[in-house]
């Protein structure tokens, strides 16, 4: 009867034993770096007594062996060791090297008590540096991350499919998850709201998205260290006194379009967002600021306007034709144009074209040349030969008004936008559209193609983001952009979009007296465009106002002729006349048919004769059409007489010559009405 009762004990004991080293074993697995200093040590005993056993069954040979392989596991080790992340890597060879040495005093020395507690004392004063350190530390704080993130899924009620396939800890002190969603959970479950509810924070400091467009399984959480609002400077720079005095970095007649347009502050930390015009390689490039209504897209407009006007370098002109010229209104004084109607868009559309097409010629026969004294193959503005900036406010409404009104205008407008992203930035020229909205239907592909980078405020729809930012890691609608003034600002030299917080720019135009100082510093610093390329351009020579808002107003309205295109348009100094130039830009440069033809020249002593005698080549050539040069040999021209005189056949009321094709393909034709009455 006792020997059952003992051998019950027994089997209890053995029993419980086997539980407590599982247990052990598997404390030991998730807790093995904060035990790291107690391992080491059992590693250098287990080390030494089995060597002192070996050597004790085999004699003296045995230490040979035992050497060897201490090598061998201090060598794997060291390669171990160096696959560590550098945080965790000095402490990693610390430990290394102590096992090493206290492996070796314990052979040694085994026989003395003394030699146990060296290297005990050693372990804890190792250990202490190890448990206080970043790598124990960080490696602690992502899995208290991973735990809490996972209370906060199981509240939502997601299912155990899914997993969190990372945890970072960011330097600023951002957590951010990566989610890998179960067969039976979908990215809707996971809302920004209720993860911040679940985390107790503000709303604003959570951001939920998919990691990869089109992928239903990829989702990112991120707990911003900081609430956006508390770190985000609100007032522009520009607008304190001090930045603008003598020294400042704001001084007027300092600042160029190269170093980019300050818009506000990169959320999560304190740095500055700045809206690229030029990238890297002081490449022009076109920026398009997108966002619905009432999300800050004015805000941001703002904010770069006052950044660009307190450039050295830069002439800047406005349309906006819904809110009647009010996104440059407030600028009115050092702006150089604000267009109100679809005319004056026209018009400056058409100056832009002939601007840039002189420029590119002036570029190819190798009169520009930089600050190095090379021949220069793009416009690297200066003061004297200053970048021009054209903004377009709510292009997309803007658009459609237009084409309500007059289909053919609206056609003609996007024929010479789309020709004016094709060309115009090897010129210096950039342009700046804004809409609610990038989504085919609405805005042509061919003209957002164009675009350089985006400026993204939260969108209403996933299609008004049209195609741009393919593949990358964003997401412009409610839950990525919450706030208004927040967006995702683009960068030219291929770095991924950072969220930013916009200057508060309504607060600050609303104190007048402070904004009107500003202004008025930088009036006497505005640069002017060459005199040639101002009867070019149509605008460029002064300032739309010289004293107040409402009188810009008042010269825009009652002198809109001043600010077209002069009709008998300008020569370079070397005689080219502009009118063959943008004719050589329009074929040569392939832009689209119809686009930017020449109107007001003036006609030449015997040109009635050269137009019968190209209108007779056409009507031998029939429905086959002749090119330039065909027209030119046909009839005995030279080139800039065959652009001339069809240039005149293509324009008037009743054109006698219409023209097909672009680039090396283009051809000429009889009009139809033309073919009927020959």
């Amino acid at each position: 009867m006792g020997s059952n009762t003992n051998a019950k004990h027994v089997g209890h004991v053995v029993m419980q034993t086997g539980r407590g080293a599982v247990k052990a074993t598997e404390f030991t697995v998730h807790h093995w770096r904060g035990l790291l200093p107690v391992l080491c040590i059992g590693a250098a005993m287990v080390f030494a007594g089995g060597s002192s056993l070996f050597a004790w069954l085999y004699g003296p040979w045995a230490w040979a062996w035992t050497s060897a392989i201490g090598i061998v596991l201090f060598i794997w080790a060291d390669g171990w060791v160096g696959t560590l992340q550098r945080p965790a890597r000095a402490p990693g060879v610390a430990f290394l090297l102590f096992t090493t040495a206290a492996s070796v005093v314990l052979i040694l020395a085994g026989a003395y008590i003394e030699a146990y507690m060296v290297v005990g004392v050693a372990g804890l004063v190792l250990g202490t540096w190890w448990w206080n350190g970043q790598a124990y530390q960080g490696h602690k704080a992502v899995k208290r991350a991973e735990r809490r993130m996972e209370t906060v899924l199981a509240k939502l009620g997601i299912s155990a499919g899914t997993r969190i396939t990372s945890t970072r800890i960011l330097p600023d002190g951002s957590r951010e998850w990566r989610l890998y969603l179960g067969d039976e959970d979908r990215p809707d479950q996971i809302k920004a709201e209720d993860v911040a509810h679940m985390l107790k924070t503000n709303l604003d400091r959570v951001v939920v998205r998919r990691v990869e467009k089109g992928s239903s399984r990829s989702v990112k959480i991120v707990h911003l260290a900081k609430s956006p609002d508390q770190i985000a400077e609100k007032v522009h720079p520009a607008l304190k006194a001090t930045n603008r005095a003598a020294g400042g970095t704001w001084e007027p007649g300092k600042r160029s379009v190269l170093n980019g347009l300050p818009t506000g502050s990169v959320l999560g930390s304190a740095a500055e967002a700045v809206m690229k015009l030029y990238n890297a390689s002081q490449d022009a490039r076109c920026v398009m600021l997108l966002g619905k209504s009432g999300m800050g897209k004015t805000n941001t407009a703002t904010a770069a306007l006052l950044s660009l006007i307190a450039c050295k370098d830069a002439v800047v002109g406005v349309c906006d034709i819904p809110k009647a010229g009010n996104l440059g209104l407030p600028f009115a004084p050092v702006l150089h144009r604000i267009a109100r109607t679809a005319d004056e868009l026209e018009a400056d559309l058409v100056g832009l074209y002939n601007l840039a097409s002189d420029r590119c010629a002036r570029l190819a026969r190798g009169e520009v040349h930089t600050a190095e004294g090379k021949r220069a193959r793009n416009w690297v503005p200066s003061p004297t030969s200053p970048a021009v900036v054209y903004f377009l406010d709510e292009l997309a409404n803007t658009m459609l008004a237009i084409g309500a009104k007059n289909a053919d205008q609206a056609e003609r407008i996007w024929d010479l936008l789309i020709g004016l992203g094709q060309f115009v930035r090897q010129a210096g020229i950039v342009l700046v559209p804004m809409s609610q909205t990038a989504k085919l239907q609405m805005i042509r592909p061919d003209f957002t193609s164009q675009m350089g980078t985006y400026v993204v405020h939260q969108l209403k729809k996933l299609a008004d983001g049209g195609d741009i930012w393919q593949g990358l890691d964003v997401n412009y609608l409610e839950a990525g952009l919450p706030k208004v003034g927040m967006n995702l600002l683009g960068d030219l030299d291929g770095g991924d979009p950072v969220k930013t917080m916009s200057y508060d720019m309504d607060s600050q135009i609303a104190d007048e007296a402070e904004w009107n100082r500003a202004v008025a510093d930088y009036i006497g610093h505005r640069p002017h465009l060459h005199h040639v390329e101002v009867g070019t351009l149509g605008w460029g020579n002064a300032l739309c106002g010289t004293n107040t808002a409402e009188t810009a107003v008042a010269v825009a309205g009652q002198h809109p002729a001043a600010l077209a295109p002069a009709a008998p348009l300008a020569t370079d100094e070397r005689g080219m006349d502009a009118a063959a130039l943008l004719a050589d830009a329009i074929e040569d440069d392939q832009m689209p048919a119809g686009a930017g033809i020449i109107t007001g020249a003036d006609p030449v002593d015997g040109d009635d004769e050269r137009q019968a005698a190209v209108l007779a080549a056409l009507v031998q050539a029939a429905a086959k059409g002749l090119s330039r040069a065909d027209i030119e040999r046909t009839a005995s021209l030279s080139t800039s007489t065959a652009k001339r005189v069809l240039g005149a056949l293509q324009t008037g009321q009743s054109p006698r010559v219409r023209r097909e094709g672009s680039g090396r393909a283009t051809r000429y034709y009889l009009a139809d009405d033309q073919l009927v009455s020959a």
